[in-house]
């Protein structure tokens, strides 16, 4: 499998690395970033799941709508609905593997190999001879020690492989994710790098040719390395999986198709980025938001006083016959206020759908009443407080390749007005995948 290689297509649903039955790769990526890198394109939505999986979301809310988390081989996680696949390893290795644990692997033992000159006798032949006939040896091999592959050899490739992996392919500090480890890290992983890689080994850097042969290398070291590691504990063993589903893109074993890696429905992380957005824009931040859902804000972006005006907002103004509705987002700059719902559609909309012939909603439409309805509810708050000064606005916010904004042209018009505002996707996961940097190993 080769980065530069994988065809890139858009996804409505699942979003990250598939093998379909031929064994070919695909490169599902959000609606917006078809244009973008297979390489850059894979390092952002890695940093972007990362800063993602560490929300405070609601499991209960996106099991229902979602399915299960995925791990490992296929291995079903109860309880999380965010349906992360990784058959690559890479949540293992780089994401929830702390580095101080493997310590405890890096015993080295050796073997004492026999003086061969202890039976000079049997030597006689590599003897020298002086003046008066007597017999010496200009040098007499010792016995000597000699280190052998075991398992402080794979936690130095390990060590290896996370540099590699955060210097060369995310383009970050290791530091944000190894804090005080980074040091002993480094050592460990030079060790290794000095006992057995060339300079220019490297699984992300140099040319095609470079980086295969350095692949095969590695393949090669970790199989020797097995061989040799004994006694293996559940950690080694843990490790060692991690290691091999990532140097074998994750189809050794059982020749998974269908996701490799990555999330089954990505409607979740959009709203997440698009929180993230609406906090980046103007200058008073998260002053102006009066109330939103919360539960896909990352950590560290509000307070809990901030956390509890918010709920109180949400039942004051949208709370009505025993329905609690949380909006995603709600903005007051001066007398106007804006309804923001965030939304993952392919293309914008700007006609309403209607009934179906079997007499149900399109999920479009479900959306626009939703809007609507919000719109109202906080139209009807103001009115009672005696804001009349006051408007309401809607916006729906949707992915695409470059910002914009339009408007419906529908008679009649709709009240609260209505705008659909496209938002530029890769911006805005930069933006939210930058975030990877300031979080710290859990």
């Amino acid at each position: 499998m080769r980065l530069d290689e994988i065809e890139r297509i858009e996804s409505s649903g699942e979003v990250g690395l598939v093998r379909d039955g031929d064994g070919r790769y695909l490169l599902k990526v959000p609606y917006g970033m078809a244009g973008v890198g297979s390489g850059e394109a894979l390092s952002l939505l890695y940093r972007c799941f990362v800063v993602f999986r560490r929300t405070r979301r609601d499991r209960d809310v996106l099991a229902a709508r979602d399915g299960a988390d995925v791990q490992g081989n296929g291995r079903e996680r109860d309880g999380d609905g965010l349906a992360f696949h990784d058959a690559l390893g890479l949540d293992e290795l780089f994401d929830k593997a702390d580095p101080r644990s493997l310590l405890s692997m890096c015993e080295r033992r050796g073997r004492s190999l026999d003086d061969p000159y202890r039976r000079l006798d049997r030597h006689l032949h590599r003897a020298l001879f002086d003046r008066r006939g007597a017999t010496y040896f200009e040098y007499v091999q010792g016995s000597r020690r000699t280190g052998q592959f075991g398992k402080a050899d794979i936690v130095g490739l390990y060590c290896f492989l996370a540099l590699d992996f955060y210097r060369e392919f995310l383009k970050v500090d290791p530091l944000c994710a190894w804090g005080s480890f980074l040091s002993e890290g480094e050592a460990l992983a030079e060790a290794f790098h000095h006992r057995y890689l060339s300079a220019e080994d490297s699984l992300y850097r140099g040319d095609v040719r470079s980086r295969t042969r350095s692949l095969h290398h590695l393949r090669h070291l970790l199989q020797c390395i097995d061989r040799y590691a004994v006694p293996r504990d559940a950690r080694y063993h843990q490790l060692y999986d991690a290691l091999e589903r990532y140097l074998n893109a994750g189809t050794q074993r059982d020749r998974h198709t269908g996701l490799v890696w990555g999330v089954k429905e990505f409607w979740a992380v959009w709203e997440s980025i698009c929180l993230c957005h609406g906090i980046s824009e103007g200058e008073l931040g998260l002053k102006r938001f009066q109330t939103c859902d919360d539960q896909h804000l990352p950590h560290g972006l509000s307070s809990h006083a901030e956390q509890s005006r918010w709920r109180e907002q949400r039942w004051k103004l949208f709370a009505r016959n025993h329905i609690e509705r949380r909006p995603d987002l709600v903005i007051q700059e001066g007398e106007i206020w804006t309804v923001v719902d965030f939304k993952y559609y392919p293309q914008p909309r700007l006609d309403r759908p209607k009934w179906s012939e079997d007499a149900k909603l399109a999920k479009e439409e479900r959306d626009f009443l939703n809007l609507e309805a919000y719109g109202l509810l906080l139209s009807n708050y103001l009115a009672r407080e005696g804001l009349s000064e006051h408007r309401v606005g809607l916006e729906m916010w949707l992915p695409g390749e470059h910002a914009r904004w339009l408007e419906p042209t529908v008679e009649p018009a709709w009240d609260p007005p209505l705008r659909v505002r496209v938002l530029a996707t890769t911006d805005l996961i930069k933006g939210y995948a930058n975030r990877y940097q300031r979080s710290t190993l859990a």
